[in-house]
């Protein structure tokens, strides 16, 4: 259960350093493997790590690639990683480590905006590309982990956990009474919505990419009900599974 935040100024002003560090701060608890901010310009990136895998404890984000074009930050577990890597090694990349960070950061560089529907495992991540202008956010398929953000046309703000965003005294905190009044009868309906107005959740197996002042979201996987597994024996059901 790490934790990640981060700031994106459409405008171009430099992001503040100290509401990035009350950011992380406030999910320090997700953090006791250490905390780290980068920032370049109108864009910053916190993590908070919690290593839980071998590979983890060699990992540290957020994490940039050899150009500097492009930064990550993830709180996640790529599950498929002996496929991945040999995606990645048949796509001519080469691997600075195996960590799962550098995984997800090398899929972005062979697949573009199309790598999540190659990941397997439970994430939510942003990279910012720098030569594109862009800033490219997702969550897995099933919604293990959690995303939220702030939007108003000027600046783009996310979370692991939504108090993060209230650390910025300009997002409002309005509540969103259609939400609560959905919590309070146990018949969750909505899949972005919060509890306050303003504040949203990127829904499970969603891309969402801020690019040239708009936002733009995108489903990437879906369950296929018509797809069948069919085998001539239990034994095969049970090794399949």
């Amino acid at each position: 259960m790490s934790g990640i935040a981060g700031i994106y100024n459409i405008d171009g002003a430099p992001v503040d350093r100290a509401l990035l560090q009350r950011m992380t701060d406030a999910i320090a608890h997700r953090g006791p493997d250490g905390i780290h901010h980068w920032v370049d310009g109108p864009v910053g990136m916190g993590h908070c790590m919690l290593q839980t895998t071998p590979e983890s404890v060699y990992e540290r984000q957020p994490l940039t690639d050899e150009s500097g074009n492009l930064c990550l930050t993830m709180d996640g577990r790529v599950d498929n990683r002996g496929e991945l890597i040999s995606a990645l090694k048949s796509k001519g990349a080469r691997l600075r480590d195996d960590t799962d960070a550098e995984l997800v950061l090398q899929a972005y560089e062979c697949w573009g905006t199309e790598c999540p529907a190659r990941i397997i495992g439970d994430f939510s991540f942003v990279i910012w590309d720098k030569r594109q202008r862009q800033l490219f956010c997702v969550r897995d398929a099933v919604g293990g982990k959690p995303f939220v953000y702030f939007w108003d046309g000027r600046k783009f703000l996310w979370a692991s956990e939504l108090h993060q965003l209230l650390e910025d005294p300009t997002v409002p905190r309005e509540p969103n009474e259609g939400m609560i009044g959905e919590y309070l009868a146990n018949d969750i309906t909505h899949t972005e919505e919060t509890l306050y107005k303003g504040i949203f959740r990127l829904p499970p197996a969603h891309s969402l990419i801020v690019e040239s002042g708009r936002i733009k979201k995108h489903k990437y996987w879906d369950i296929d009900f018509g797809k069948q597994v069919r085998y001539g024996s239990d034994d095969e059901y049970a090794a399949h599974f």
